[in-house]
């Protein structure tokens, strides 16, 4: 019995691991627009409106479905933000 619980430990860790080295950028979305996001290898991520959430490393192209779009990159644990200026969505590094 105890093998089973080795076990079970070992895959969960090994999962936990693996999510976190596919989502490596913190993005927040201050805008009231949702973007579905294409970053690394990772596409159709979503981020939505005032919410925060994390997005594989790499170059960042994303679109609202009222057309608005983002574009930048993020390195390994990059803070960004999505802010709104003069009508244009912006994606900044987090001060």
């Amino acid at each position: 019995m105890p093998r089973v619980g080795f076990v079970f430990v070992l895959v969960t860790g090994m999962s936990l691991f693996a999510a976190a080295a596919r989502a490596s950028c913190v993005v927040t979305n201050q805008t009231g627009y949702e973007f579905v996001v294409s970053s690394g290898n990772s596409p159709n991520q979503k981020v939505a409106a005032h919410a925060t959430t994390t997005i594989e490393a790499g170059k960042i192209s994303g679109k609202s479905p009222e057309g608005r779009t983002i574009s930048g990159s993020c390195k390994e644990g990059a803070r960004l933000v999505v802010l709104e200026k003069n009508g244009v969505p912006l994606l900044l590094p987090k001060k």
